[in-house]
């Protein structure tokens, strides 16, 4: 039987990637600085240092440059918490706070609050990018809480007339963090950990009441 051979990214390939990557990582500078429609396909070329034309031969559309921006940005953290989630040998207490102090370090890293402001603030104007943002983010999520909640529920940790259904009580204060630095943190600053901490304690006294 012929060994198999791993392919070996020849060295214009591996061109070809860096600089699909810094097309992305501009794309994401811009969205978060300028939101989505004020931010031209030139602006970005201009921040990655190419031509205009050249973006068109990895991206069709800004529209598939922002999916690329949220699979790159988004899609790591995302299926690290489901891996996660799915080895975890502990209660469900404990992964559901592991879980939001995830979600915590995620939303506070880098450009994120400005990203997810631009998120909340345009995508909803363009049925598409809401569509793709919801299926591939927002409802995964909302999944995963959902089946660490049913999983507390069955070993008796959290009581059993919990809505499972309405994951957005549990997550809207971490979203709501980002949104408040990024507006609000001159008047007045958050101890995000201690804000963190204050919002996973709320949430299990309600699911354990």
């Amino acid at each position: 039987m012929q060994a198999l051979v791993s392919h070996v990214p020849s060295k214009r390939e591996l061109q070809k990637e860096v600089r699909r990557n810094t097309i992305i990582d501009a794309g994401f500078e811009e969205f978060a600085m300028q939101g989505f429609t004020a931010t031209k396909l030139d602006d970005v070329a201009i921040r990655a240092g190419i031509g205009k034309g050249t973006i068109y031969l990895y991206f069709d559309s800004k529209e598939s440059l922002f999916k690329e921006v949220v699979r790159k940005n988004l899609f790591p953290m995302r299926d690290a918490a489901q891996i996660h989630a799915a080895e975890f040998k502990g209660s469900a207490t404990d992964l559901l706070t592991i879980h939001f102090q995830r979600m915590y370090l995620g939303l506070h890293q880098d450009r994120m609050p400005q990203l997810l402001a631009m998120i909340m603030g345009e995508v909803s104007h363009f049925p598409d990018m809401a569509d793709f943002f919801f299926r591939e983010i927002v409802s995964t999520n909302q999944q995963l809480i959902q089946s660490i909640i049913r999983k507390g529920i069955a070993s008796g940790e959290f009581r059993d007339n919990f809505p499972v259904e309405f994951t957005q009580i549990l997550m809207a204060p971490a979203m709501i963090s980002a949104i408040w630095r990024l507006q609000f943190e001159s008047h007045s600053p958050l101890d995000i950990e201690a804000y963190a901490q204050t919002h996973i304690d709320f949430v299990l006294r309600g699911l354990k009441a």
